[in-house]
């Protein structure tokens, strides 16, 4: 039996009356408008296709955004902290995003540690880290672990004590991921995966589920192909690399693997589409806690 594909757009479309909503209580009750301040160093181009995105969205939600653009050769921490310590106390602005990845010449952890905790709506800092390190929601959590969470919940994939495997580490994707599938969120039953990991696809075959986030060449077409997936187990694909002009393309080989998993993600148009309505869905919430409230309600 074919899996049932899981589209981040046909779910983004059914939560969006849900963030027009939202947003138009910020707006008609309190006066207020989301900004979000999105910071992009160097011409990275799945971050520059991830940044159109997300202006795209919020535009048509209505809400205001900017983009910071620093040349690489231009960029130092010092200067970067300067800057998110004036976008923090910018009454204006609502949300700050750091697009990563960053060169590897600045600091990232100081960076994203110096974005003001009400603002930090990709969930990098550390009063945000602590919350879902702690199994908890706490106040934001990174847009693409919140987008995966609501694909699994929309598509109902049975979580809880499932064996997963998590591939990959950035600070966005494979690592809060790991700790939020396995914490109290969600109850799975993790291994922790990278390219350190020996017998990666063993680990695979025994996995219920699993979250490739590597997006970067790894000297083969796909990373996750058919034979490394148990029949019925869900694969959500977050990698996006880019194969020539214009072109991307994911960890996953979706032609093959649809065939045997019972679910498999679209991508492109499976977790991306649903990373940029979780980046809405913390701006809103960004919004509500600078105004004492708790954050927004959704179906999901």
């Amino acid at each position: 039996m074919a899996a049932i594909i899981m589209d981040g757009r046909a779910l983004g479309a059914h939560l969006m009356p849900e963030l027009i909503r939202n947003g138009a209580e910020l707006r008609d009750r309190y006066r207020v408008v989301p900004m979000l301040a999105a910071i992009m160093v160097g011409d990275n181009p799945a971050s520059r296709q991830y940044v159109k995105n997300k202006r795209k969205m919020a535009e048509q939600l209505g809400f205001e955004s900017r983009v910071v653009q620093i040349a690489e050769s231009e960029a130092n921490t010092e200067a970067m902290l300067t800057l998110l310590h004036d976008l923090g106390g910018d009454p204006h602005t609502t949300g700050i995003l750091l697009q990563v990845p960053v060169p590897d010449s600045l600091d990232r952890f100081r960076l994203f540690d110096a974005i003001a905790p009400l603002k930090d709506v990709d969930g990098v800092g550390a009063s945000s880290v602590s919350g879902f390190y702690r199994g908890e929601w706490g106040r934001f959590l990174p847009c693409t672990p919140r987008g995966v969470l609501e694909l699994l919940d929309y598509y109902k994939v049975p979580v809880d004590g499932a064996r997963a495997a998590v591939i990959g580490r950035s600070d966005i994707a494979g690592k809060p991921a790991a700790l939020i599938l396995g914490g109290r969120l969600r109850n799975a039953t993790v291994t922790w995966c990278h390219r350190h990991t020996r017998n990666l696809a063993a680990i695979c075959r025994e996995s219920d589920l699993i979250v490739s986030c590597v997006g970067a060449d790894t000297g083969r077409e796909f990373l996750i192909t058919a034979d490394m997936v148990k029949p019925g187990a869900c694969v959500i694909d977050v990698g996006f690399r880019r194969i020539g002009p214009g072109k991307f393309a994911g960890d996953v080989d979706f032609e093959a693997v649809r065939n045997v998993a019972g679910w498999v993600t679209l991508n492109p148009g499976g977790t991306g589409p649903m990373t940029v309505v979780a980046l809405m869905q913390n701006l809103i919430d960004a919004a509500r806690y600078q105004l004492g409230l708790d954050r927004a309600q959704y179906s999901l």
